[in-house]
């Protein structure tokens, strides 16, 4: 059906083809590089999260040493300070915030341990500030959201003086004390409610292939429509022949 109609190139549609295709390849090979970085994060923290908790002063040497040290337990003992900070977030639906408090280490400056979810109206657990406290948990790198997803998120502080970013670099900055990039997700303590440890999240969504082949098709569909309207319709040939 197709044979002996002449193709017309269209330049302006050209232009918009190819600018659109660009954007689909350029999502769909994301997706192929979180895929990657998916299935080697599920495989990691499925070896890690049985272990017995190392020291954090290891885990930070190893860390600084280059090795990926994430969602190892590790286990830090510190007297907590006042200096709390706390950061938006949600938990089995609920909306609140997580309570990062910064525990003394005179080899980094102060640790900040996230002891866990506190829902909105409940009241937190005062630590105890004269004593040093033992804090186990999970080696945790601070947060730094990449593009496309960090084009979209809110930076610093919300007017509740809620963070919106895991990072112990700005709490401490705020609070003026100094610290490393690194916290402890601090587990479940059994006679505490709130905040409640052991929610660091463990299960992962992993459809970054689906997506992929999705931005992948609709790549290939584009080029089938370009290819469709560079094709002049019948009447256009007539007319052009005559």
């Amino acid at each position: 059906m197709l044979a002996g109609r002449q193709f017309k190139f269209r330049p302006v549609l050209t232009v918009f083809v190819v600018v659109a295709l660009g954007i689909l390849v350029w999502l769909g090979t994301w997706q192929l590089h979180r895929l990657a970085w998916k299935t080697d994060l599920i495989a990691k923290v499925e070896a890690r999260v049985a272990a017995p908790p190392i020291t954090f002063d290891e885990a930070v040497k190893r860390a600084q040493a280059g090795e990926d040290m994430e969602y190892m337990p590790v286990e830090i003992t510190g007297i907590p300070t006042r200096a709390h900070a706390r950061v938006f977030g949600s938990y089995e639906a609920g909306a609140g915030y997580y309570e990062f408090v910064p525990f003394q280490a005179d080899e980094f400056g102060v640790v900040y341990v996230n002891r866990g979810f506190v829902p909105q109206g409940a009241d937190a657990a005062e630590p105890n500030y004269n004593d040093p406290s033992e804090a186990i948990g999970l080696f945790r790198t601070a947060e730094q959201p990449t593009p496309p997803a960090s084009w979209f998120r809110p930076v610093g502080k919300s007017v509740d003086g809620l963070w919106y970013t895991r990072d112990p670099n700005q709490f401490a900055q705020t609070a003026e004390l100094s610290t490393i990039p690194y916290y402890v997700d601090q587990f479940a303590v059994a006679d505490r409610q709130w905040p409640k440890g052991g929610t660091t999240r463990l299960s992962f969504n992993n459809r970054h292939l689906e997506y992929a082949l999705t931005w992948y098709g609709l790549a290939l569909t584009l080029v089938g429509v370009w290819l469709v309207f560079s094709l002049p319709s019948r009447k256009e040939d007539s007319a052009d022949r005559a």
